[in-house]
């Protein structure tokens, strides 16, 4: 969306996928189909999840809404048939219903910055806060469901009616200073976060390809394809991923990505990014055709790995890429010394690949800390687990992967929090921080030579070490009152009802 990073726009979604299923085994029906713990959903509240075959491989990515009747299915446009199809040949005895309700809606996208408060008060009332949380409400006199969005960017929420009702919503919207974008905004939100469409799903894809580790329970009970989900896990890596690519020169879809004089795979979307600096594609492409030395291209127009979601704000490029000379070069950073911008002097700058940290809530009160012999400081540090990205993986795949080797905890939903330059005046390391929750205790697995323990405290106890100093690490302290400024601003849950379908 190309109006000011404050502003509130609307935006066509298209035909999106919104297939019905209700009755009183709704729940329990959809649940052994995905791998979403959906059994675990209250009214009003969503997970993303893969709908598989029996060999694993994915047949669609949806967000399931769990409403007062049962569960609204949505997915970009192109999944309703299939859906129907894949869920209808396993329907025998049980008491439900599945419609394909996709003819009948439509669906705009409210995002910007100010998104959620201007729709809010387009709405007369508060909107749902935390990712796939949804309400019925009226705008302009007309009945709407509104889902909280992640693929919309911060604030982006999903507004559906009625088919007939689509100009009065458009109306209502204008009439609130919700302007409009241009035809093709959503679509660019949705590949600048990452978010596959059911083009960007080649036959044979398998759910950790895809780069939604929050689409994925590991505490759930059994579902159609878990076997090979759970082979995967175990494994601790896929051969191929999806993948953002950044060229100056434009990209369509289907142009065939070349790597090392072969062929690697191909775009799958593409659009005119002004956040990526370019133009932006999705593909699926081998993992090792993704590192840091990668050099890869489409049709002859060089291409740029980036992670997704892209950043509110593009990230600055690092020294090395600016002229820098690089002095120095370790397995986990380099040194480069340049020259700062209108001064005489040069610096040495450390550059990071980057890295993540979270926060484990144990339960409502408590959260998992480590203690860390940390040899730079010859002391033990009590911090939050984290660790150095792997340029081959996702911040957040990071995250879960740091989560589970630090502190055995298997975490059902990993949620961003935000990014924080740890100490910009000599190192370029962005740390990227996640909160982990529902979480499943499991061992621990510490590279050779590491030593941390676990110690699971309350929250208010870990709030007041990082005040009077008994927590010492700058990330944790960032962490920890980053989180419980967030939960004390969202302690209050929206105050409408559910969404139905």
């Amino acid at each position: 969306m190309n109006s000011s990073p404050a502003a509130a726009v609307w935006a066509d979604a298209g035909p999106r996928t919104a297939v019905v299923v209700r009755g009183r085994d709704a729940v329990k029906f959809v649940d052994g189909f995905t791998t979403a713990a959906v059994a675990a959903l209250r009214p009003g509240s969503g997970a993303e999840g893969f709908f598989a075959d029996a060999k694993g491989q994915v047949l669609v990515l949806a967000a399931i809404l769990r409403t007062d009747d049962g569960l609204w299915i949505d997915a970009f446009p192109g999944a309703a048939a299939p859906l129907a199809e894949h869920l209808g040949r396993f329907h025998i005895r049980e008491q439900l219903e599945i419609a394909d309700d996709t003819p009948g809606r439509a669906s705009l996208v409210v995002a910007g910055e100010a998104a959620a408060d201007a729709l809010a008060a387009v709405a007369g009332g508060p909107l749902p806060a935390g990712p796939l949380e949804h309400v019925r409400v009226s705008i302009g006199g007309v009945p709407a469901a509104v889902v909280a969005v992640e693929w919309a960017g911060p604030g982006g929420r999903l507004v559906q009616v009625a088919a007939a009702d689509r100009e009065r919503l458009v109306a209502a919207l204008e009439a609130g200073g919700i302007a409009p974008a241009a035809p093709e905004a959503a679509e660019r939100l949705r590949i600048e976060q990452g978010w596959p469409a059911p083009r960007d799903i080649p036959p044979r894809a398998l759910p950790q390809e895809l780069g939604r580790p929050r689409a994925i329970s590991f505490t759930k009970g059994c579902y159609l394809g878990q076997e090979t989900v759970a082979r995967l896990d175990a494994l601790g890596h896929v051969n191929r991923r999806l993948v953002g690519l950044v060229s100056a020169r434009p990209l369509a879809a289907g142009a065939v990505v070349h790597g090392g004089g072969v062929d690697v795979g191909a775009i799958t979307s593409a659009c005119r990014s002004d956040r990526a600096g370019g133009w932006l594609g999705l593909a699926i492409l081998p993992v090792k055709a993704c590192g840091p030395d990668a050099v890869l291209d489409a049709g002859g127009a060089a291409l740029r790995v980036v992670e997704l979601p892209l950043p509110a704000a593009p990230l600055p490029p690092p020294p090395s890429a600016r002229g820098g000379e690089v002095t120095l070069v370790t397995p986990r950073f380099r040194v480069v010394r340049i020259q700062e911008p209108g001064a005489a002097r040069v610096r040495d700058v450390v550059e990071h690949p980057g890295s993540v940290v979270v926060v484990p809530v144990v339960s409502a009160r408590d959260v998992c800390l480590v203690e860390v012999v940390r040899v730079a400081v010859g002391a033990t540090l009590l911090e939050l687990p984290a660790g150095t990205l792997d340029r081959e993986e996702s911040t957040v795949a990071a995250a879960a992967r740091e989560l589970a080797e630090e502190t055995g905890y298997r975490a059902g939903r990993i949620t961003p929090a935000g990014g924080l330059w740890m100490s910009p005046g000599i190192l370029r390391e962005r740390m990227h921080l996640f909160v982990a929750e529902d979480l499943v205790p499991g061992p621990q697995a510490l590279e050779p030579g590491e030593q941390i323990r676990t110690r699971v405290v309350p929250l208010d106890e870990a709030l007041a070490m990082c005040r009077d100093g008994r927590i010492e690490d700058a990330k944790t302290v960032a962490g920890l009152l980053l989180y419980a400024a967030r939960r004390t601003a969202h302690a209050e849950p929206p105050g409408a009802g559910s969404a139905s379908g």
